[in-house]
């Protein structure tokens, strides 16, 4: 019983980590683009790739300490899927305004993403544009 507990408790600490990782690398990935625009700071990218590489990193040493063994257990596995199950869950929850909390991150992204990479919402359907392109 004791080892069921432990496996799941490490499937959700690594799959914790992997929701955490994917997260600031796909951030950094947008950071980069940003930087490359030069609508974004290459302080965000540091910060960007540090919520993606440490959690990965974090993960990689809690795997490589592991029993291999436990990798294939279904305790294990079903903790790894923990996290974005519950995440999933959360998302779909409804606030107090009849929207849905993954449309409020979705929306929140979206406006995250457009001031990374310098699209405005009043270019008339430029596609985005850059400091040169002021309205």
């Amino acid at each position: 019983m004791m080892e069921t507990a432990i496996s799941f408790a490490l499937g959700l600490v690594l799959g914790g980590f992997g929701v955490s990782a994917g997260w600031g690398l796909f951030w950094s990935i947008f950071a980069i683009v940003g930087v490359v625009r030069g609508t974004s700071k290459w302080q965000v990218v540091r910060a960007s790739l540090t919520a993606g590489i440490i959690p990965l990193l974090l993960a990689v040493a809690v795997v490589w300490m592991m029993d291999s063994a436990r990798l294939g257990t279904w305790p294990f596995l079903l903790g790894v899927a923990g996290v974005p199950v519950m995440l999933l869950g959360l998302g779909l929850r409804k606030l107090p305004d009849g929207t849905r909390v993954g449309e409020r991150l979705v929306g929140g992204a979206q406006t995250m993403m457009d001031t990374m990479l310098g699209r405005h919402a009043d270019c008339g359907g430029c596609g985005g544009c850059g400091e040169e392109h002021h309205h």
